[in-house]
C-alpha cells in the first residue's frame, strides 16, 4: 500500500513499479487525494486505487480482492 504523493524524491507510482520488479505479483493498493485520475496511465497492472477519504472497509475489501486474485493466479501455476 502506498500513497501517490510521498515526501522525498519518489512517487507512489515509482515505489510500486520498483516493488513489482522484485515480485511481479505483489498486490498494490494506491491511495491518493488528488492523483487518482493518473492511475490508468501510471498504475501497475492488477492494482487498486482508493481515493481519500476512504472507509477502512474499502481498504479491507481492496486488500482482500488483490490477495484472492494473487492466490487464484498462484493456483493456476501449480
Amino acid at each position: 500500500m502506498t500513497d501517490i504523493n510521498l515526501l522525498g524524491s519518489l512517487t507512489g507510482w515509482e515505489v510500486a513499479r520498483a516493488a513489482r520488479e522484485t515480485d511481479p505479483n505483489l498486490p498494490v493498493v494506491y491511495i491518493s487525494g488528488a492523483a487518482a485520475h493518473d492511475w490508468p496511465a501510471q498504475g501497475v497492472p492488477n492494482s487498486i486505487i482508493l481515493q481519500k477519504p476512504f472507509a477502512l472497509a474499502q481498504l479491507t475489501t481492496a486488500v482482500s480482492q488483490l490477495l484472492n486474485e494473487r492466490s487464484a493466479a498462484d493456483l493456476g501455476k501449480a
